[in-house]
């Protein structure tokens, strides 16, 4: 049999040395650099490719950011001829978005003792799996309520900084809640535009809340109903100057509130006297109420209205004098 002929591509030159085949690695580690620098420009987040020698190819990692349905529509969008399919795609997430996650869960009702550490973790893995940035809090309170999270839980250290210990913020919130992480426990003022103090009915509810309503508010910051909560306050013999402020403010929502309890009342009611049966008993009862005797719009008033504008004044208001 004959030997077969090179290929001009594999053919060496006369006293050159053998060409030796490039391996995956090196063939692929320019390409898969460049992709993973362009997906870290479209999604902001930092993506290092990593060559896994037991199935030798290249996996994109990055922690957080985007999921790994989005980073794969981009490769599609990117490469549209399938060149990137032989890449792996990973993303892992950091503590800070576990932690961020733990609270969230525990103002939900959903962090539990009882499945463990590790259950805890694989939960909120799997509940972070489709949300996008999930180290990112949602605003100034949530933000401060993560930083005091991690630096309770990270145990103190003479060799120097240490990570968090996620196993210990696990704990703390499923044991203790989230009311503690609170920044700032006083009455927030007009000038307060950062969210960071309690609003009239967080501060009644962190003040006056007892049973199961303490126990809502410390681990879901759940906050007392309106009337409940101005009702302590005037139920208390001497409210701080905080709580009488709150409660001042509450009054408008309480009066709305009240309001529209009424007319629903009053709609009920209307509808029940407007009922054949009840109709002739119900326009008799309602009907007083209605209209005022006429005896006493007749009768004449025991006084004149005094007239503001040629009664003189007894003494000048104090702007004036």
């Amino acid at each position: 049999m004959g030997t077969p002929e090179r290929t001009p591509e594999r053919a060496a030159a006369p006293g050159s040395a053998p060409q030796t085949p490039r391996s995956p690695q090196a063939l692929h580690a320019p390409r898969a650099r460049r992709i993973a620098d362009r997906l870290s420009v479209q999604f902001r987040v930092p993506v290092e490719p990593q060559f896994e020698p037991v199935g030798r190819r290249w996996t994109l990692r990055w922690y957080d950011g985007p999921t790994v349905d989005a980073v794969r529509c981009a490769l599609a969008r990117l490469f549209p001829d399938g060149a990137a399919d032989a890449l792996a795609v990973r993303r892992d997430v950091t503590t800070r978005a576990l932690a961020l996650a733990a609270i969230r869960e525990t103002r939900a009702g959903a962090m539990h003792r009882s499945v463990g550490s590790w259950g805890q973790r694989y939960h909120l893995e799997q509940l972070l799996a489709g949300q996008e940035h999930p180290d990112r809090p949602a605003g100034p309170r949530e933000a401060a309520m993560l930083e005091r999270l991690l630096a309770a839980a990270t145990p103190e250290s003479a060799r120097g900084p240490v990570s968090p210990d996620l196993s210990r913020a696990f704990d703390l919130v499923a044991r203790d809640g989230v009311a503690w992480l609170l920044p700032e426990h006083r009455l927030a003022g007009p000038a307060d535009r950062d969210a960071l103090a309690l609003t009239p009915l967080e501060y009644l509810t962190c003040r006056y809340a007892t049973g199961v309503h303490r126990t809502a508010w410390e681990s879901a910051l759940a906050v007392l109903p309106v009337r409940t909560a101005v009702a302590a306050v005037h139920g208390d013999p001497q409210p701080d100057p905080d709580a009488a402020r709150a409660a001042l403010a509450l009054l408008p929502v309480l009066r709305a509130q009240l309001s529209a309890e009424l007319d629903a009342i009053g709609e009920r009611l209307a509808a029940a006297a407007g009922s054949p049966a009840g109709a002739p008993a119900a326009a008799a009862a309602v009907e007083p109420l209605l209209e005022p005797p006429v005896d006493a719009l007749a009768e004449p008033l025991a006084e004149p209205l005094a007239d503001p504008l040629t009664e003189p004044l007894t003494e000048a208001p104090a702007a004036a004098r």
